[in-house]
């Protein structure tokens, strides 16, 4: 009986296997050029862009499936264009699949973006297809609007596109890392006091909510850091570089 085939090798990356996070430098900087502020991982997108009113979502794939492309159809309930990004087949253009590749992503009104890598690890992306221009209003316009508030709420791109299993800096919880530094830099202080160190507009609600029991009572009026808070900082440390705590943090 004949041994069966090996199964085909993942593609890899100056010696380890191709990750989709490896494509959301390349896919960001490409969307830079274009004008758009770029951020990975805001509800559930790989990757949004936003250039004045306009949302533009990226979903990462380091294979083109039909997964992807169900994805990608439920982004463009949201988003004003769609694209899917790839690395380059094997074989490059002249790929067997390249052509059908391309030919469904135009019938599908889905862009397609090629990223290829040289041996060296350096990348190029490719628009192979832009994504036809929404010609309706979309359905979930609440999705549009917690993506578009969770992007603008961000103060940069600390989340790459496409990771999985890591916890993923959201606005919230920007905003009260924010609050602890500040507690961190000058010990017991009242709300009034946070805020005017640069602390959010919401600081009462964070903390009286303390969703991650990052703060602690201390004396009346007054609020302390704890040892989770201080240690959920130390994880995030390059937010905030400034001794008030608040010259580096979250936009408010």
């Amino acid at each position: 009986m004949a041994e069966p085939a090996p199964a085909p090798r993942r593609r890899t990356l100056t010696g380890r296997t191709l990750q989709e996070s490896d494509l959301y430098l390349p896919v960001k900087a490409f969307l830079e050029t274009l004008g758009y502020e770029v951020k990975g991982e805001v509800k559930d997108c790989d990757v949004t862009a936003v250039r004045d009113d306009e949302l533009i979502v990226v979903e990462l794939k380091t294979g083109f499936t039909i997964e992807l492309l169900f994805q990608a159809s439920r982004r463009q309930l949201v988003a004003d264009g769609v694209y899917v990004a790839v690395p380059l087949p094997k074989g490059g253009y002249r790929a067997p699949r390249h052509d059908d590749i391309v030919r469904l992503c135009r019938r599908l009104e889905i862009g397609l973006l090629f990223v290829g890598f040289t041996e060296a690890g350096a990348a190029q992306v490719d628009a192979a297809v832009h994504p036809a221009p929404a010609r309706a209003v979309r359905t979930n316009t609440r999705k549009r609007l917690a993506v578009l508030t969770e992007h603008t709420g961000r103060t940069g791109s600390r989340n790459a596109g496409g990771v999985v299993r890591r916890r993923i800096l959201t606005v919230y919880k920007e905003r009260s890392l924010a609050i602890v530094a500040i507690l961190a830099a000058h010990g017991e202080l009242t709300t009034t006091q946070i805020r005017a160190l640069g602390g959010p507009e919401n600081t009462s609600a964070i903390l009286g909510r303390n969703y991650y029991a990052w703060f602690a009572k201390g004396s009346p009026r007054h609020h302390e850091a704890t040892p989770a808070g201080l240690a959920a900082l130390a994880e995030h440390a390059d937010l905030f570089t400034g001794a008030d705590g608040g010259s580096t943090g979250p936009a408010r």
